[in-house]
């Protein structure tokens, strides 16, 4: 997700991260790397990952039809992150990293330690988010827990402005619960004089949603969000999209061909996430990015098989893989439903001080 220049501005005038000479140091060698392995379609790594995905767990309270967690098509096993096998890589990446995304698959706050997780990585100095649905903060003691942790980025999923909108994706959902969920940290964070988390309102839009943007809108004035992104949904089958796809394309990234849904763009030779966001998962194995959810293509485990990160990071199949990337993404299967390095962008953020 590409963030506008004018909200990264404002992020960095609240969210606290310590930049460091090691940490850009490493981000100039990293970005320079990049650049060489795009120009000559060679892999070529200097440096480690400024940003990373950390799965805390797989498992999720909801069933939305379309992620594997919830719908129960999900091939890896499920479980929860170890906050000692998490600290141990705090340990060893930390020192380069900017941010640690505090999510993947699944909700992260049923990993009761998560709060635990956010604390670590904020006394390294580095910038936290998370993604949440939104139903496990239900006091005013976890919600100043929260608050109080020190997390930069709090991405709430809500795409709908009532129960019957809302519960048509996210199954099992209580609409309601997660309206006092964004009141109760609105009003804790003006209790505490706190700017963070800021807040930001994702909202996935559908055929049976897109006329709900101005409400949506008018809530998050109201709540005080600070944030609003809007944006394209990710589907699998025909089905789901006849089902859920909206027509406009601002918020439909696929385009029919031969009675088939495909990406709208070209697909290039080329990734930036595997030079700058990887993704480990609960279990310790580490997958080349978010996109790999059944960890069909991760390299390692560097949690059981006594691996660094470091040397999975610049070992051979990861290296492999960059060659196949840089060789023809197309014939990747998790990289032809992707819409990274696709000239149009499917999410749309905004301000809501802005609107």
């Amino acid at each position: 997700m590409i963030v506008p220049f004018k909200s990264l501005i404002k992020s960095l005038q609240i969210i606290s991260v310590d930049l460091t000479p090691r940490r850009i140091w490493n981000l100039l060698r990293i970005y320079t790397s990049l650049f060489i392995s795009k120009v000559l379609k060679k892999p070529v790594v200097w440096g480690y990952p400024p940003l990373m995905m950390i799965e805390p767990t797989n498992i999720c309270n909801l069933k939305c039809p379309m992620c594997p967690s919830g719908n129960g098509e999900m091939k890896r096993e499920q479980g929860k992150l170890n906050p000692d096998h998490y600290k141990k890589l705090m340990d060893e990446i930390g020192g380069y990293l900017l941010q640690v995304q505090l999510w993947n698959q699944g909700e992260p706050f049923i990993n009761k330690s998560f709060l635990e997780l956010v604390r670590y990585a904020k006394e390294k100095g580095i910038m936290t988010q998370t993604s949440t649905n939104g139903h496990f903060i239900r006091s005013d003691a976890a919600a100043e827990e929260l608050i109080r942790s020190g997390l930069d980025l709090l991405i709430f999923s809500l795409d709908g402005t009532n129960q019957e909108t809302y519960e048509q994706y996210r199954v099992g959902g209580n609409y309601l619960l997660v309206m006092e969920t964004l009141e109760r940290i609105s009003r804790m964070k003006t209790k505490l004089n706190s700017q963070t988390p800021l807040i930001e309102l994702q909202f996935l839009v559908f055929k049976h949603n897109k006329n709900e943007i101005d409400t949506i809108i008018e809530i998050s004035k109201n709540l005080n969000i600070n944030r609003l992104s809007f944006k394209s949904a990710q589907v699998y089958s025909s089905e789901q999209a006849d089902r859920f796809l909206p027509e406009e394309t601002a918020f439909n990234r696929y385009q029919v061909k031969e009675d088939k849904y495909m990406l709208r763009g070209e697909i290039k030779n080329w990734c930036k996430r595997l030079w700058l966001n990887p993704a480990v998962n609960w279990d310790g194995s580490v997958s080349p990015c978010c996109f790999d959810k059944d960890g069909e293509h991760a390299f390692a485990n560097i949690f059981q098989n006594g691996i660094s990160f470091k040397t999975v990071w610049k070992g051979s199949a990861f290296q492999d893989f960059r060659r196949r990337v840089l060789r023809d993404r197309r014939a990747i299967g998790i990289c032809t439903n992707c819409t990274e390095g696709l000239p149009d962008k499917f999410t749309r953020i905004v301000e809501v001080s802005d609107m």
